[in-house]
């Protein structure tokens, strides 16, 4: 069964008639569970327990102008092409984008695909959206990129403390029980000329061996050359 997106009248959304069905209503839907409602002012993932999220410019924009441990990884200096694999939210494959570097972002879960697909196109941001696996986009798309870049959600750790909203709602919206990551990063190998870039906790055991790390103070960056 395809997820529904709610809209008002007269809001353009015949682009995600393939991934969502469509439901228009005069005002956004109640009720428990998720809901993806679509108005004038773009997409908002709704609650019935725990209220809203949209996106946030500000949030890419921030990380951008950062000294990014993530760019020094992925060479954005160089201003390379990039398939952000497990794109969620958007916020690192947009934050390249910023940098200058050419990015695909791939999402599976079509909530989060829509609204990140939305996102870009009323910003203007300089990224394309598709919705499609990382297995299945790097076996269609051989030697597409310089880099491949793989997020896959961090294992939860038994603390006191929950991750933020915006990853609350993608673990419960968008999780559905990963590829191996060693077998994640020997397919982003097919789709990668460079390299293959991959986050991960700043003291987690590596997936495989790479060639580097850049380390920060809560995540490091494994980097596996390619060839």
């Amino acid at each position: 069964m395809k997820p529904v997106l709610y809209h008002s009248e007269g809001v353009s959304v015949e682009r995600y008639a393939g991934m969502l069905e469509l439901c228009e209503t005069p005002t956004p839907p109640r009720g428990p569970g998720f809901r993806l409602w679509h108005d004038e002012s773009g997409m908002t993932l709704l609650d019935g327990t725990r209220g809203s999220l949209t996106l946030d410019v500000r949030a890419i924009e921030a990380r951008s102008g950062q000294s990014s441990l993530l760019a020094r990884a992925c060479n954005a200096t160089a201003r390379p092409a990039v398939a952000d694999l497990m794109a969620g939210w958007g916020t690192d494959g947009l934050s390249l984008a910023l940098r200058g570097c050419t990015v695909t972002l791939v999402e599976r879960a079509p909530i989060v695909w829509a609204m990140l697909d939305e996102f870009v196109n009323r910003l203007g941001l300089p990224a394309t959206v598709v919705c499609d696996t990382a297995e299945r986009w790097c076996e269609h798309h051989p030697k597409a990129v310089e880099v491949a870049y793989l997020d896959p959600m961090f294992p939860a750790r038994r603390k006191t403390a929950l991750p933020g909203k915006d990853m609350q709602y993608l673990r419960d919206v968008a999780w559905k029980g990963d590829v191996p990551l060693p077998r994640q990063i020997r397919l982003a190998r097919r789709a990668a000329r460079d390299r293959v870039v991959v986050k991960r906790r700043a003291r987690e055991q590596p997936a495989l061996a790479p060639g580097w790390r850049i380390r920060g103070r809560r995540v490091r960056f494994d980097v596996y050359r390619v060839g």
